[in-house]
């Protein structure tokens, strides 16, 4: 090559090195203050390299790594971060960090590209994300939430430099809104336990995790109030219950896999929000059979008095010896779905006693116990028997002269319900017919 032609190839060279951007690169100091971060999580922060702003849920996003460089789909992460703070944080802390030297060409991602912050409990960096994953998500677009120093908000900057994204919540005198960032550990291998909490603003969330390594029951009784909103997230991300208000309650078996319980409210609300939640991995609900009595079924004795008490009685007149009925209703006071068994008294040589359900005869299956009631819980409707009472007249009347006299006598039947699920429950009432 001649020297006219390596000055030529070096001129060519250098035009276009001036053509091409210069390789910057960008790092970020990162502090989000002021939250109970449970022991063994990380943060994991990331950039929407595809644009769409809209952030993936890693509960959705199965296998991918929890490393830098790697995708939750069409996120990127550019950071992973332990759990640490800043000395005036106390023991309410959250993550001070700064990331590894971001280079924005090699990670795909550009100048404001939107970024989210993960937070995932009892996971390490490297391990892979699992259905249904458990985790917290954040970020803010409100310049107020940010710290006055901050440099930067919830998006990549410019190409180049060191910068500060800071959001510190009121408790350790910053501005932000963290009040959706609390997660803790529902210990369902423990049995059971409860939780006795506030929401204590309208942007409040209170997240719960738990793992079921193989199918299981849950119990969850709770008494809430007006705005309260209960979801029960399953392993596929979709869920499994949804709930609320002044009380709310779930039984039911659960597939294996991973499961989040957040408890949230509504917009529109004021002032705090406090909640009970009660929690159990067995069916703790249990049938209370209640049996009332009455000569009509507006007017009845012995609702709400349970286990067989005294005073579930009534008393019924046969004048000249006539038929007369009375009735007997079976509910079900407890949560437990159930055919409840009903036995009721036989009739005798001097009086008959029939048992009908609505126009069925039913006399047969009360006699030998065989009868159940639909399933009913609480709340339901429950059974409504018509008791008739048949007195032989022949037997019971003696005539003397032109009179005929009727014998006093007293017949009775006791109904009796029991459960035929869960713990072993019983009520019963009578109905006595006497002859004038």
């Amino acid at each position: 090559m001649t020297a006219l032609e390596m000055k030529s190839l070096s001129l060519s060279c250098c035009a276009l090195a001036l053509a091409l951007p210069a390789s910057a690169t960008v790092s970020i100091e990162f502090q989000l203050g002021g939250i109970d971060v449970p022991a063994g999580s990380i943060g994991v922060l990331v950039a929407d390299a595809d644009g769409d702003r809209d952030f993936t849920s890693p509960a959705e996003a199965e296998g991918a790594l929890l490393s830098s460089g790697e995708m939750i789909r069409g996120d990127v992460i550019i950071a992973v971060f332990l759990p640490s703070g800043l000395p005036d944080w106390g023991t309410q802390k959250g993550f001070a960090a700064h990331t590894a030297v971001l280079d924005y060409a090699d990670l795909g991602i550009a100048e404001g590209d939107a970024l989210m912050l993960h937070i995932f409990p009892q996971r390490i960096e490297g391990q892979s994300l699992r259905a249904g994953e458990p985790h917290l998500s954040y970020r803010t677009d409100e310049i107020g939430q940010l710290t006055s120093n901050s440099t930067m908000g919830f998006s990549l900057p410019a190409d180049g430099g060191a910068h500060l994204l800071a959001v510190i919540g009121p408790d350790r005198q910053g501005n932000a809104d963290l009040s959706s960032l609390d997660l803790r550990d529902l210990p369902y291998d423990v049995g059971s336990g409860s939780f006795d909490r506030t929401l204590e603003t309208l942007t409040a969330r209170h997240t719960y995790h738990f793992e079921l390594g193989a199918s299981g029951f849950l119990s969850l009784d709770g008494i809430g109030g007006n705005g309260l909103v209960v979801q029960l997230i399953g392993p596929d991300g979709q869920a499994v219950y949804t709930g609320g208000g002044a009380e709310f309650s779930l039984y039911d078996t659960l597939a294996s896999g991973l499961y989040t319980l957040v408890l949230s409210r509504e917009s529109g609300g004021s002032g705090e929000l406090a909640y009970e939640l009660d929690f159990a991995n067995s069916d703790v609900r249990f049938v209370i059979p209640d049996v009332a009595v009455g000569a009509g079924l507006t007017s009845l004795t012995g609702s709400n008095l349970l286990n067989g008490l005294a005073g579930q009685s009534i008393s019924l007149t046969s004048m000249k010896a006539n038929p007369g009925s009375g009735y007997a209703t079976i509910v079900n006071r407890g949560r437990l779905l159930d055919t409840i068994a009903v036995r009721g008294s036989a009739g005798s040589t001097l009086c008959g006693i029939a048992y009908f359900d609505g126009a069925a005869n039913v006399t047969a299956g009360l006699v030998t116990g065989g009868y159940r009631t639909p399933e009913i819980s609480e709340g339901d409707a429950g059974t409504a028997l018509r008791v008739q009472f048949s007195p032989k007249k022949n037997k019971l009347t003696k005539k003397k002269g032109k009179r005929t006299k009727v014998l006093k006598k007293t017949f009775s039947t006791l109904v009796r319900a029991n459960s035929t699920l869960g713990p072993p429950s019983m009520d019963a009432a009578s109905i006595r017919m006497q002859t004038r």
